[in-house]
């Protein structure tokens, strides 16, 4: 019994090729409405950072009291529970990147 079905195919159907188009086609107004909303906010000052967005979970005594923790020798997780942040704010914290800048 031959299978038809077996093997490489080369040839595409008119089906798939609909597809593809309304697929790239569905990208492109994607992309296109994405730049159109970042520009926006742009011009709006809202891109990057905290100009208008959403504002650090942690403040300056929060970044004492895990500063103060860690140098004490407790754990990231000991920490970020005892401060009610998750693992990663504190290792965000806790990396030199993270250091506030003294102006």
């Amino acid at each position: 019994m031959d299978d038809d079905a077996a093997g490489e195919h080369t040839e595409r159907s008119l089906i798939l090729d609909l597809a593809l188009a309304l697929a790239e086609d569905r990208r492109r107004d994607i992309v296109k409405k994405t730049k159109n909303g970042l520009d926006s906010a742009r011009a709006r000052g809202r891109v990057g950072g905290r100009v208008g967005g959403r504002r650090p979970v942690v403040d300056d005594d929060k970044r004492r009291v895990i500063l103060a923790r860690r140098a004490e020798g407790q754990s990231i997780r000991e920490i970020a529970a005892a401060v009610k942040v998750s693992v990663g704010v504190v290792h965000k914290t806790l990396s030199p990147a993270a250091a506030p800048v003294d102006s």
